[in-house]
Parts: C-alpha cells; structure tokens; sequence
C-alpha cells in the first residue's frame, strides 16, 4: 500500500538579486507545506577567483531559515557573533526566534578553487509560542549528522526522527538529505498525520512503481496510510520533508513570518531599533 500523491510540480527559475534559482513554494496553489514555508534550489559553477554568492545582512523573525549544503561551501555570520563555513553534505541550521541578522557568501577557499555550489535554503515555521524566544544558530558538520549508508544510498538525517535514530538538528521536524545511486530502491514511511514532501535537486526516479519523477519535481502526499518507495534511474539527489502541521495563522513580510500583521508591524519597529542585534 502507497500513501497517496497529492500534487507534483516542477519548481520554476526565479532570480534572488543576481542569483538564478528554483523556487519549489510558495507558489499560486501551493502556498506552503505546512510546516514548511519556502523552498529554494540553488546550483551554480564558478570559475576560479569569480564570486557568484553574496547575500549581504539582513534581519529574520519567527521562522528556522535553513541551509542544506549538498556541494560546496558557504560562510556564514550573524548578529549572535558566530562566524562559521559550511562545506559539502552539511548543513547551517537557525532558529530565528525573535530576531537575527545574518549574512552568506562564498568563503575565501572556493572563491580561489570556483567550482559547483548546489544546495537547498528551506524555511520552516515555529508556532506562535515560540516565535519569541531568543535565537539560535547551530552549524552541523559531517561528522555530526546521522548517515544510514546501504549498497549505493546515503541517508543523512539532519533532523527529527526516523528508525529510531534521531538528527543532530534542535528540531523535531524531519529532514533528510538524500543520495541514491542509479537502479537502487529504498521504501519509507512516516506518520499519517504529517505532512510529507519531497524535492528532486537532481536525477530521476520511479515513485511507488509507477510515477516518473524527474529532477526539480516537488512531490506532495495526503495524510493517508501507505509506505513510499523511490527506485532511482539515474544517480540522485533530494531533500525530504515531514511534519507535524502547525494549523495557526501565518503572516509573512520579506525576512518575518509571524501570525498576524500586527506582528509584522512590531518585527519591522523591532529591526529598525536595533533589537535584533548588529552586522556590519
């Protein structure tokens, strides 16, 4: 028995100031997988000595922005003073509580090397009661996430639960990063009452031995019984997603998600007076 497919889409191109990417949601129709509120794929080649990524300081409010980094490095800094580099199959995980500023780019070593920078930025909700708590910013390095390896399929789980193996993430929401060598299979199952997707950086598979999947194809489940199962035509990559629906209110403005517009109001008023700390 499978669960049941509720929507699949290919993510389409958008650019983020001079950056070109794939904007998986919000979209007109899916306005979010509840909790996951954005989803965005970025694959870029830079030559050696060119700087392709540079997202300059900006502020964030009552969501976790959360960076997946499936090949090459970024570097990170916020206003909590932590200064980090994040390099191939790690991840940058932030809880933005009520209030961050950060800052990505290309750290020094891949400037000087160029090479591809592939990753997933996915921004998860928190509900209203802990929108205000104090900020977080937890850098995960290879040697702390979780990875499952069998015969050609690499499973790192980032965060939440799964086979009775939890991820490093301060999360109870699932993520995993993917990798599945071509003609391998592997089935997975999770609670009826999540909500369940997956996105495709790259690659081709069959879904429930019967779906052709491709590459920046989203995939979204109904809250039904049934396992699912991914064969992989060709060697790929993707992201999973599952959890547990917040149901509340959500409204967003640029970097702040909060639940209503008054709280929007109060988050711009926040950053303007300095309550969200200092990048320079």
């Amino acid at each position: 028995m499978f669960r049941k497919i509720q929507s699949i889409h290919t993510a389409p191109e958008t650019m983020m100031g001079n950056i070109k990417l794939r904007q998986a949601f919000p979209l007109r129709g899916i306005e979010q997988v509840d909790p996951f509120i954005l989803l965005h794929h970025f694959d870029f080649t830079s030559k050696p000595g060119e700087n392709n990524f540079n997202v300059p300081p900006h502020p964030h409010r009552g969501f976790c922005p959360i960076t997946f980094m499936y090949e090459g490095s970024v570097e990170h800094e916020d206003s909590l003073g932590n200064k980090q580099v994040i390099g191939d199959n790690e991840v940058q995980w932030i809880n933005a509580g009520r209030g961050i500023i950060h800052s990505e780019k290309a750290d020094k070593a891949s400037i000087e090397k160029g090479g591809r920078t592939q990753g997933i930025q996915l921004w998860i909700n928190i509900p209203r009661a802990q929108k205000m708590n104090p900020a977080s910013y937890q850098p995960i390095t290879k040697n702390e996430i979780v990875l499952i390896e069998n015969n050609g399929i690499e499973f790192r789980l980032i965060s939440g639960s799964y086979a009775d193996k939890k991820g490093p993430a301060n999360s109870n929401v699932f993520t995993a990063m993917l990798k599945m060598k071509a003609n391998r299979e592997d089935t997975f199952s999770f609670l009826v009452n999540h909500n369940v997707a997956f996105y495709v950086l790259e690659g081709e598979l069959t879904l429930n031995c019967s779906q052709t999947i491709k590459q920046n194809n989203l995939v979204v489940f109904e809250q039904t019984e049934g396992n699912i199962t991914l064969n992989a035509k060709q060697d790929s990559k993707l992201l999973l997603m599952a959890g547990e629906p917040i149901n509340e209110p959500m409204v967003s403005h640029g970097p702040f998600v909060m639940t209503s517009e008054t709280e929007i109001m109060e988050a711009m008023r926040d950053f303007q007076k300095g309550k969200m700390g200092f990048l320079y």
